[in-house]
């Protein structure tokens, strides 16, 4: 175990986040009790101690939800417990009057940081925290229903995002399933409940013209969100990995940007040749972290947010419908392959596991194609920037109305 000192707030709060993973601070003065502190910058209160010679860890709730002075209180508690012969955690583990906020953080740290992929497990906490905490911050597990569900994925299909819906929707579903499987609960109040909305697998790839108009909107907006967007366009890297990026995965002078396994959807790191475009872009940001590239206003520990605002404000610049940030994506590949770009190559930037990679071939065909993506991505620069030229001119064309 680290060095350790008395825990004070101030060293909480202070406690500067890992970049990928997760660390701890533990306390001087309560063996084994300490603060985890998560790559985005949550902090919960951990209890290490070993029971019948089984190490456990009690995860005693989230800073500040809980208080520190109520944490040690409840670390103090359960070594008296422990001393006594029993499991601290024996009586918590099988009852329902556990708060939500307390039971989701053991979720997360105890299922989804230990069984899943690193950029599943953030996604599960940034949806599952953003769609449900705020709800049910002060609702016991027990208290919540079937109806308590609907509301929320109701409420989001009434705002018009049924794909939000849906992933709610999973989520849950797989959250109260680990609360029964832990003796939480007795049963999931989602036992009989089917998704919300079917799930669709999308096929609009935005024309050259249509890029060319988001394109040109998002240059209008400027950092943060229209940086971000014109980076999706020009790489064709997930969203996530966009406004996830960290000055750290730059190498500017070689012109590469590579993303790390632990933020990769598929769990590989992926070199990423940058095209001028792109890399004059990521020169030119402003540094506004030490951290991250699109740090979150007033947080420079977290990334951006604000997605749903921005988003409908570039829609009503660009002009172009029916259209999702994902979407470009899709039409970045469908773009380079309509120049020429070879089947394989537009996998390798894409940073697909399957296709052409997938299987054996993907196993033994390690070569890289650095010098092909950056070709591929140089040509779909330019024919973007032609596109923006000429759409431009034809706007400067258009006569005047009264």
């Amino acid at each position: 175990m680290p060095a350790k000192t008395r825990l004070t707030d101030i060293a909480i709060k202070r406690a500067a986040p890992p970049v990928s993973g997760q660390s701890e601070l533990w306390d001087s003065t309560i063996p084994g009790f300490g603060v985890r502190i998560s790559s985005k910058g949550a902090r919960s209160f951990v209890l290490l101690y070993r029971y019948q010679g089984h190490p456990r860890r009690w995860t005693l709730g989230r800073y500040p939800i809980l208080s520190l002075a109520d944490a040690r209180q409840m670390a103090s508690d359960a070594l008296t417990t422990l001393e006594a012969g029993a499991d601290p955690q024996a009586e918590e583990v099988t009852e329902a009057d556990t708060l939500f906020p307390d039971a989701l953080e053991r979720f997360f740290t105890t299922y989804c940081d230990q069984q899943n992929k690193g950029s599943t497990a953030a996604e599960t906490r940034r949806n599952m925290t953003a769609t449900f905490s705020k709800a049910w911050k002060h609702r016991t597990l027990a208290s919540l229903s079937r109806a308590d569900v609907l509301a929320i994925t109701d409420g989001l299909i009434a705002k018009g995002r049924p794909s939000a819906a849906r992933h709610a929707h999973s989520h849950a579903r797989k959250f109260f399933a680990w609360c029964v499987e832990r003796g939480l609960l007795e049963a999931s109040p989602m036992a009989t409940l089917k998704p919300p909305v079917r799930a669709r697998n999308r096929a609009r790839a935005l024309s050259l013209a249509e890029l060319a108009a988001v394109y040109e909107a998002a240059d209008r907006m400027g950092y943060p969100f229209g940086i971000i967007v014109k980076l999706l366009i020009l790489t064709g890297q997930r969203r996530g990995e966009v406004s996830g990026m960290a000055w750290s995965e730059f190498d500017l002078g070689a012109a590469v940007w590579t993303i790390p396994a632990a933020r990769s959807k598929n769990g590989r790191a992926h070199a990423l040749p940058l095209a001028p475009i792109a890399l004059d872009l990521i020169k030119t940001m402003p540094h506004l972290s030490d951290r991250f590239a699109f740090p979150a206003r007033g947080n420079a520990e977290a990334t951006f947010s604000g997605w749903s605002k921005a988003k409908k404000e570039l829609d009503a610049m660009a002009r172009v419908r029916d259209w999702t940030l994902h979407d470009l994506r899709r039409s970045m590949a469908t773009g380079c392959a309509s120049l020429g770009t070879p089947p394989h190559i537009v996998e390798r930037i894409l940073n697909h596991a399957g296709g052409t990679f997938a299987g054996v071939a993907g196993v033994y065909n390690r070569f890289e194609y650095g010098d092909e993506m950056r070709a591929a991505l140089g040509a779909w620069e330019a024919a973007l920037v032609a596109a923006v030229k000429v759409r431009r001119s034809s706007m400067l064309a258009e006569p005047a109305t009264a």
